[in-house]
């Protein structure tokens, strides 16, 4: 039974890096349809709220039961984790490049794993230090981190793109929290609500109605709603019952490799043979994290 929720694990996390990888070509869509970086920031907690509200009153109506000890963490994760990772990384694009701010962006795997060390006490190992490894200098690689051409670097550009890292470790370390807390649909639930309570202040929802003006419009706005955000943040928050932080991040770098085949297809963006090097590290560390996790395991059986 515990080997089968690893593997659920395991799965759910490269579902969410994946739904992750598409992203770019959903914002690129969006941008073309006229909409700006924060609209499109806004969007996703917007189309994600309304989901968790219609789903869990029709499904689960326990997951609206909290306290107010629950609501300010639920507060705090949805305006510095999610939020802050929205805007940090759309002001990081904005003043330097997507390179430059993707590299600063996968840089999040090795905060992760010193968190973990100092909070849950996740131990640091062999594999998982060359895994982790793999997995960011495959991200370096397939989002061109070799070529200066790509890059464009200044103080606020990087200091945003910092910050991106860290608020996507955070969602990390505070949904692990979460869910030893309790149900994971709550966090989502409560969290996204504050997420875009927060950006409404500044693009209200009558303004993100506005802009919708057509079918093509209607369905890339749910698509980013619902297939980049509701989709991997609820197997991102569903894994971390099952399988460590540290892990669920070198996992979840799957996310570029989508996004670069994504781009070849639609865009005619051709990879590099560095950028395929990139992908093959990247499965090589997902690989790597499972077989040192197959070994415990196995083990662990011949112990018992």
């Amino acid at each position: 039974m515990e080997d089968k929720k690893i593997k659920e694990g395991y799965a759910l996390v490269l579902l969410a890096g994946t739904s992750w990888g598409m992203m770019g070509v959903l914002t690129r869509e969006l941008n073309i349809l006229g909409f700006d970086s924060i609209e499109i920031a806004a969007l996703r907690p917007s189309v994600a709220v309304i989901f968790y509200l219609i789903i869990n009153l029709i499904k689960d109506r326990s997951a609206f039961k909290t306290d107010i000890k629950s609501l300010l963490f639920y507060m705090i994760y949805g305006l510095v984790a999610l939020d802050g990772m929205f805007v940090a990384f759309t002001y990081a694009i904005e003043y330097t490049s997507i390179a430059t701010a993707s590299v600063l962006l996968f840089t999040n795997p090795i905060m992760v794993m010193i968190m973990s060390y100092f909070i849950f006490k996740d131990k640091f190992t062999v594999q998982k230090v060359i895994a982790l490894f793999l997995a960011v200098g495959g991200c370096f690689l397939i989002v061109k981190g070799y070529d200066p051409a790509s890059f464009k670097v200044n103080l606020p550009g990087i200091i945003w793109g910092v910050v991106s890292g860290f608020t996507v470790a955070l969602q990390n370390v505070l949904g692990k929290v979460a869910v030893k807390r309790g149900s994971y649909k709550t966090t989502l639930l409560y969290s996204f609500l504050f997420a875009a309570i927060f950006l409404w202040m500044f693009k209200p929802p009558f303004l993100l109605l506005g802009k919708i003006t057509s079918i093509k419009s209607v369905i890339f706005v749910l698509g980013i709603g619902f297939i980049a955000t509701v989709i991997p943040n609820g197997c991102f928050m569903k894994a971390l019952q099952y399988i460590d932080s540290s892990t669920v991040s070198i996992v979840s770098s799957v996310e570029p490799i989508v996004a670069a085949i994504l781009g070849l297809i639609f865009f005619k963006e051709y990879l590099e043979i560095l950028q395929i090097l990139g992908m093959v590290l990247i499965i090589a560390s997902v690989i790597l994290v499972q077989y040192k996790k197959k070994n415990k395991d196995i083990k662990k059986c011949n112990v018992l």
